[in-house]
């Protein structure tokens, strides 16, 4: 039986659209008692307490600690995921003990990560605490825990889900890593889970389900897999989510989420904020967010987490940037991880900092600063890449470390660093070669007719999306798109295929989205309600140049990006040798060959045997290439750009050091000089459009020019010259229309493009 006859066999049986049918097969679920299993999450799937070692032992103890009257003191992380963690066994043994019952989350910049003697000595000196529980952190604590039991007399359990090392604290442990007694007990649930597990064993499913909501927060921000346990959570979750169960999670969903909140809203909007807390203030003040029932202090809580979201989104886009310019010329051919370092960054953006350069550079990223005298540093990987192997590869010069495959905290001295980076990129351009391989942009299927709203209702069945179950791909094919900018301007927007698109941050790429160059749109599709109206929403992930376009479309875009001809007069030209060429385009990274007609393009890729793209590729990892008349920011983060052909002027944004490389395999001035309009086309152009613009609403050159071609009497390109020298001078303006400017007179001989092609 093949994929297809499977597909048909889901689609009957279960009633769904053949997208929805394919999409399971793809995934695995290729018969319908699984495809059904998936689809409806149940709890009786989850696995059996009695299957992992260790869990029983935990409850039990804090069962008779609650019982005795006995302190506990719940010790935490301060990310997402140790937040919420703390929450479920503090909601849950706060109401049940008969003694006191506190939490401890360490604070980020003072106390770093994990279990410290100096914090289990505040502990022993500020509570009376006889027990104590980690959750989210202590399995690598094992001369901190023997520190608390010998010589503070605390009796310590640990609840963990990071990686352990060679050897376990002497205490009662429950991590699913090392207490899985069977190949079915799931291994892979995030803190807040593993404290999940434990009311089940302390109290039942009925009172765990209490905290669903919490732990699907948790699970979805700590990018654990959304499979098999993991998925029951989420689900299950944010129906209890949905539901408006907590009134904190609903106060903090209705400050930033409209409708209904999905697994994206929280990995996006909830996990951020709770996150922020911890990295710019102190994260024990959220523990309130889940069980606190009063509405004025949640109120005032809620304010406190989205004014701390916006200081970190501040900091994050400020070390974004700073991030962005140390990687401009950065060897990517023999470092195939980025790691950066400067002291002065802090040290609570650090890892999404880390993350969206993963997303925009497909590389592992590892971030320093320097804190209490030694580096910290954050990372995050690609799939493929265990990034915690790496570390451990280089362990010899690390102080600490920690984490799991897709990320990992480590501290060392300043010294060693040279020493770590050269290791971790030395042992990754072996261990992982194939998943930095070039390959094949993937996706779920390509779209080629408008996308029914009922078969996107359907697509929702898949969710929750996350790590493990990512959300489909999905692939339009689109040469001019017709994006209008909205919101503050940075975003854009379009209908195409029976669905809006949205490409949020993406104005700077509308000028190319719109133009008639063939592209491929990578797109994340979702189901949504607006006023009672069901639709179809699409989000751009990544756009891919498809074929390249029509020699018009170079054309008009030379005469859009002329630049100031007096600004580059001092920049020298270094003449490349064809020898000196082939040698260059052989590198895997960093050089960039820029062509702006599509003849030279096509003539340089058979010499140098490398592909072309229009405008800019995916993301900003410095393949070598050639791009055909490149977007913003195409060519900033390679280290060496050749010029194929001179443009009609502004050399000075392909300089590097001073200096302009050219291997000459085109002319561009030998196609302009042939559409060059004289002096007297110039004005009968300019009468043509003064009048077409007085009778109508014009958008662009192109319809301008088919109602004025009879009428000027010039061919097309020699109206795109005169139109473009007339948007120059001012004579014309080119906004959301094109309209003539009132009281503007100039001289040809002021426009640089003029002089570019005329003079």
């Amino acid at each position: 039986m093949d994929d297809k006859e499977r597909s048909l066999i889901l689609q009957r049986e279960l009633a769904i659209d053949a997208l929805v049918a394919d999409l399971l097969v793809k995934r695995g679920f290729c018969d319908v008692e699984s495809a059904r299993a998936f689809l409806q999450p149940s709890l009786s799937s989850l696995t059996p307490l009695d299957e992992y070692s260790g869990l029983r032992e935990v409850a039990e103890r804090l069962r008779l600690a609650a019982e005795n009257g006995e302190s506990i003191v719940i010790y935490g992380d301060y990310d997402c995921d140790g937040v919420c963690a703390v929450s479920i066994l503090y909601g849950y043994l706060s109401g049940v003990s008969k003694g006191k019952v506190n939490y401890f989350i360490p604070n980020r910049h003072s106390d770093g990560y994990g279990i410290s003697v100096s914090a289990l000595e505040y502990i022993a000196e500020n509570t009376d605490a006889q027990v104590v529980v980690s959750v989210d952190c202590g399995i690598n604590s094992v001369e901190e825990v023997d520190y608390a039991q010998q010589e503070l007399g605390f009796d310590m359990l640990i609840t963990d889900h990071h990686q352990p090392g060679e050897k376990l604290p002497d205490c009662p442990v429950f991590n699913p890593h090392v207490s899985a007694k069977t190949e079915r007990a799931f291994r892979n649930l995030c803190g807040a889970g593993v404290a999940l597990r434990i009311v089940e064993a302390l109290a039942g499913v009925n009172e765990s389900k209490k905290y669903y909501d919490v732990a699907a927060l948790a699970t979805i921000a700590d990018v654990v897999p959304l499979v098999g346990d993991n998925r029951v959570i989420t689900y299950y979750g944010l129906v209890s989510i949905n539901k408006r169960y907590r009134k904190g999670i609903t106060m903090l969903a209705d400050s930033c989420v409209k409708g209904q909140v999905t697994s994206s809203d929280v990995a996006f909007k909830l996990a951020p904020r709770i996150n922020a807390m911890g990295r710019v203030k102190d994260a024990n003040e959220v523990v309130q967010l889940f069980v606190e029932n009063d509405v004025f202090l949640l109120k005032c809580l809620v304010e406190d987490i989205n004014r701390a979201n916006d200081v970190r989104q501040q900091l994050t886009d400020d070390l974004t940037e700073d991030c962005l310019e140390k990687l401009k010329d950065y060897d990517f051919e023999n470092n195939p991880f980025i790691i950066l370092y400067a002291p002065y960054w802090d040290d609570g953006v650090l890892g999404i900092t880390a993350s969206r350069l993963v997303g925009t550079f497909s590389r592992p990223v590892i971030l320093f600063t320097k804190n209490k005298g030694v580096l910290k540093g954050s990372g995050r990987s690609i799939p493929g890449v265990n990034i915690l192997d790496c570390v451990k590869n280089a362990s010899a010069f690390l102080t600490r470390f920690g984490g799991h495959p897709m990320a990992c905290g480590v501290g060392l001295d300043e010294d060693k660093l040279a020493d770590f980076s050269a290791t971790v990129n030395a042992y990754a351009k072996i261990a992982y070669a194939d998943a930095f391989a070039r390959r094949e942009r993937e996706f779920d299927a390509l779209i080629t007719k408008p996308l029914d709203v009922a078969v996107t209702k359907q697509l929702m069945l898949l969710q929750p999306f996350g790590e493990g179950n990512p959300a489909p791909v999905f692939a339009i094919d689109e040469g001019r798109c017709g994006f209008v900018a909205f919101g503050d301007g940075s975003h854009i927007k379009c209908r195409i295929k029976n669905m809006e698109v949205l490409g949020f941050g993406m104005s700077e790429d509308k000028e190319y989205l719109n133009s008639e160059a063939k592209k491929r749109l990578y797109l994340d599709v979702s189901y949504s309600v607006f006023n009672n109206t069901e639709r179809t929403q699409a989000v751009i992930r990544s756009v891919l140049p498809g074929e390249l376009p029509d020699e018009d479309v170079c054309f008009e875009y030379c005469l859009k990006n002329v630049g100031d001809a007096n600004v580059d007069k001092d920049i020298g030209r270094i003449v490349t040798s064809r020898e000196t060429a082939l040698e260059l385009a052989k590198k895997p990274y960093g050089v960039c060959f820029v062509a702006f007609d599509k003849r030279t393009a096509q003539t340089a890729s058979k010499e140098l045997g490398l592909d072309v793209i229009y405008g800019k590729g995916e993301g900003k990892l410095p393949e070598t290439k050639i791009i055909l008349c490149p977007s913003k920011g195409a060519t900033d983060f390679y280290s060496q750009t050749v010029l194929l052909e001179e443009p009609l002027s502004g050399t000075e944004k392909f300089a590097r050091g001073g200096k302009v490389r050219v291997y000459p395999v085109g002319d561009l001035n030998e196609v302009y000089a042939d559409h060059a309009p004289v002096y007297q086309e110039f004005g009968a152009v300019y009468r043509a459009i003064r009048k077409a613009l007085n009778a109508r609403r014009y958008t662009d050159a192109d319809s301008l020019y088919a109602d004025v071609a009879a009428d000027c009497g010039v061919e097309k390109r020699k109206f795109l010259i005169c139109f473009y020298v007339f948007a120059e001078l001012g004579l014309i303006v080119c906004g959301a229309d094109v309209h003539c400017a009132a009281g503007v007179t100039a001289e040809l001989g002021n426009s640089v493009l003029y002089r570019a092609i005329c003079g």
